[in-house]
């Protein structure tokens, strides 16, 4: 959204005006972060296409793979129905890598985290193994690094309960997003299920019958879950 207001990008575009040899006609930016884009899990279509554990995914295998096995991969129209898809936000990270010149942990590093003073946020990169804060199971045997590890953009934001009170603020301090970017982010995009439950743009939301709003997400990653509201 901040590329938006920069006139940087339009997320009306379509993701192939960006990401070379992008085969998915009708794919748009839109579609990524609402996840209408129809394209599924990568978490869970490349181990059992044929993916080697042994090698780590980063985001540009995430797009050749799409690109090599799209007949393989079970691809629904653009725009039909809502469908939670990782592979969205890893194809959004290499788009504000295109645009912007930066890797996609610097470009939010300069633009995000230190205009908002989130000083212990960043996004892991096997550079950070050593101050990450490891997982565990419940039997107090530690989480091993996995081939899923070094993807971006659908994870791996590392941050404290302090700096994400900084960037609650942020959305509802009125000067560091505009009003119509929050508008579009926290509106809903998919009616064609009945009920409360709704996305927008990077955001959970229950849509309430009095008219009223509450918009959240929560996550999940190696022993780990978070919830923000």
């Amino acid at each position: 959204m901040k590329l938006q207001e920069q006139g940087k990008l339009n997320i009306s575009d379509s993701v192939s005006k960006y990401l070379d040899g992008f085969p998915l006609a009708g794919v748009t930016i839109r579609t990524l972060l609402n996840h209408r884009s129809g394209i599924p899990n990568y978490v869970h279509y490349m181990e059992r296409l044929g993916w080697d554990r042994r090698k780590s995914v980063t985001n540009k295998d995430v797009l050749d793979f799409i690109k090599a096995r799209r007949k393989d991969i079970q691809i629904n129209v653009p725009d039909r129905r809502f469908s939670y898809s990782n592979t969205n936000y890893a194809l959004l990270a290499l788009i504000i890598e295109k645009v912007s010149g930066l890797p996609f942990p610097q470009y939010m590093k300069t633009n995000i985290f230190e205009p908002l003073g989130m000083n212990d946020t960043y996004v892991f990169t096997m550079s950070d193994s050593a101050r990450f804060l490891h997982s565990y199971f419940a039997s107090g045997r530690e989480y091993a690094f996995d081939y899923l590890d070094q993807v971006y953009g659908d994870k791996n934001v590392y941050s404290t309960v302090r700096d994400m009170l900084k960037w609650d603020q942020a959305l509802y301090g009125g000067t560091f997003f505009k009003k119509e970017s929050l508008d579009q982010a926290f509106a809903g995009y998919s009616f064609e299920k009945p009920g409360i439950n709704n996305y927008g743009l990077g955001w959970r939301m229950f849509l309430l019958k009095n008219g009223k709003k509450f918009v959240y997400h929560n996550g999940w990653w190696h022993g780990n879950r978070t919830a923000f509201y």
